[in-house]
């Protein structure tokens, strides 16, 4: 009989782990688009959000976070921070520099994704409805 003391995974930097993720982003974007083909507003904004949900953790948190793991353990550009400058120092600027520009490039793909969103379903008023008047804020 084997006992199972280590509950833990062996390598969780391993490259192959990234497959999984690849699913879950296929998911994600499966999501929205059914989302964008539903008629029912309720059941839209539940897919979309759902979707979205998903793309955000992964590609904000999982992704960067298996980066820092990887460049850690197999790269070995791993430190406490730097106090001079040299290879390793260097190293550990590219690896965190890495995720920065990631996640940059998420949240300006977020941004953009809504406003193209935007663009292509305008919010409709209900047959019959009228527009109200705008105020102009504070009288």
């Amino acid at each position: 009989m084997i006992a199972i003391t280590d509950l833990t995974y062996p390598d969780t930097a391993n490259p192959v782990l990234l497959l999984y993720e690849l699913l879950f982003i296929g998911i994600a974007i499966a999501l929205l688009l059914a989302s964008s083909r539903v008629k029912s507003e309720w059941v839209k904004a539940s897919l979309a959000a759902f979707g979205l949900a998903i793309l955000g953790l992964r590609l904000l948190a999982v992704i960067p976070s298996w980066w820092l793991y990887f460049s850690d353990s197999h790269l070995h550009w791993g430190g406490q921070g730097c106090t001079a400058i040299d290879a390793q120092c260097i190293k550990q600027a590219v690896k965190d520099t890495a995720v920065v520009i990631e996640n940059g490039v998420v949240l300006g793909g977020f941004v953009v994704g809504f406003l193209i969103w935007q663009k292509k379903f305008p919010k409709q008023l209900a047959p019959g409805e009228s527009k109200p008047e705008a105020t102009g804020g504070y009288k």
